[in-house]
């Protein structure tokens, strides 16, 4: 899991990506996904550290390349 104990979350359930991984539940592009929404949602309100970005960084190379294909 990722975040911080006590940090709380709200997400728009009517967005088409939130609808997408609701129903999808469970995979390793529903995990990439909500990882990298939660960093978006962090970087709205501060930068990310360098380990954190790295990590924001490779995930959406990741992401891009599953587009491509």
């Amino acid at each position: 899991m990722f975040g911080k104990e006590g940090q709380t979350l709200v997400l728009n359930a009517n967005n088409k990506l939130v609808q997408k991984i609701l129903e999808e539940k469970e995979g390793d592009k529903v995990q990439l996904l909500c990882e990298q929404l939660y960093d978006l949602a962090l970087i709205q309100n501060a930068p990310l550290d360098s380990e954190a970005m790295t990590k924001f960084v490779a995930r959406s190379n990741k992401i891009m390349m599953m587009l491509a294909e």
